[in-house]
């Protein structure tokens, strides 16, 4: 090879492993940022007090029972059943079941999503609001009995209205509930940087939970995690200064292992997939400050899938998540048949196991909890 081919091929290399350090950088940052305000891609066609009609896609045929937001969430309405379809017209009319803020109307863009009702009250559930050491504002719902609890445990990106959907059926059990915030969600303060740092610290709220349950009398907790809530109420059932009261775990669309989630998305987004595994590597180690971050995020201190759980734990996951593979749960749960649970939805986004089968996600938490 010539020396003018050497430059040229040194040079190829010396500008694809820049632009590969510069994708995984753009990784590492977009997986840390609070997001800002959502795309709003749902465009409202005709709606009245009772319909609405929207171009028909994934996310708009879905069965169940849904939330529509628009104007940065100013506007929010509670959707339900689909009532027709016109496959000329790719659009799709649903029940409207309540306006909670806003006008619904024609015009309008907005987006979908799987919360369902925006407080307690609004799903029918006394409620009042407590403070948390950290500080984190948090739901208390009352139950018929003090000692039993549930502490809800929403995603990243996500925040305390997660848990609202199921929380009547801890109520009608006689459970007390706690629906918590953690830093950085945008109900709780920020974190120290600003970032996300995908529950390293924030299962610090966790635990102040579990301590604020305890002091009231709590011995029997559930943990119902979501997403990377999921992470942080496995590693609290491990860590927790409390985790003798602790009797279960309720994990939905678990977040169980970082390096196979974003490996996930990665190839999804048809990247090539040792993109995740630097983008993870930076937020692990020396070059955290590149991406924003006041501190390495242990990542691996929240990853407790190789070890046998100290508490029964059932998973309750779709096969249609695009977002958090099953095939973890799948694994995990093959790995500790004595001890979890996999219930497979098979309908549902990432999250919307619920939304699209209530009855399942209910039948299967109530057959399985402690008598």
């Amino acid at each position: 090879m010539t020396k003018a081919a050497l430059l040229l091929a040194g040079t190829a290399t010396a500008v694809i492993v820049s632009a590969a350090a510069g994708a995984s950088l753009h990784i590492a940052r977009t997986l840390i940022t609070p997001a800002g305000e959502r795309p709003e891609r749902i465009r409202i066609l005709a709606a009245d007090d009772a319909t609405v009609t929207l171009y028909a896609d994934e996310d708009t045929l879905s069965p169940g029972v849904f939330s529509l937001y628009w104007g940065n969430r100013a506007g929010h309405a509670r959707i339900g059943r689909i009532l027709s379809r016109e496959p000329a017209a790719g659009t799709v009319t649903r029940a409207v079941e309540k306006v909670y803020a806003g006008v619904l109307e024609a015009g309008t863009s907005g987006y979908w999503s799987g919360y369902t009702y925006p407080t307690p009250e609004e799903a029918g559930l006394p409620s009042s609001d407590v403070w948390l050491p950290g500080p984190a504002p948090a739901w208390l719902v009352p139950g018929d009995d003090a000692r039993r609890w549930v502490i809800h445990i929403h995603g990243l990106g996500g925040r305390r209205a997660t848990g609202v959907r199921t929380a009547p059926l801890f109520n009608r059990l006689g459970y007390t509930q706690l629906l918590i915030s953690f830093a950085g969600d945008g109900d709780a303060p920020a974190t120290t940087d600003g970032k996300h740092h995908l529950g390293h610290t924030e299962i610090d709220d966790v635990h102040a939970a579990i301590g604020y349950a305890a002091s009231r009398g709590a011995d029997s907790i559930i943990l119902s995690g979501w997403s990377m809530g999921a992470a942080m109420a496995l590693a609290a059932a491990h860590t927790s200064p409390q985790k003798d009261r602790i009797d279960g775990l309720v994990l939905t669309a678990p977040v169980l292992d970082w390096d196979s989630t974003l490996s996930f998305n990665t190839a999804a987004a048809r990247l090539p997939v040792f993109l995740s595994g630097t983008a993870l590597w930076i937020l692990r180690g020396p070059l955290y400050r590149l991406a924003g971050l006041n501190q390495p995020l242990k990542l691996n201190d929240l990853d407790f899938t190789s070890i046998e759980p100290e508490v029964p734990v059932l998973v309750l996951h779709s096969n249609a998540d695009t977002s958090t593979p099953i095939s973890v749960s799948a694994k995990y749960a093959a790995l500790h048949p004595d001890s979890v649970t996999l219930v497979r939805f098979p309908a549902g986004r990432h999250t919307q196991e619920w939304n699209t089968d209530p009855g399942l996600w209910e039948r299967s938490v109530e057959h399985w909890l402690p008598q």
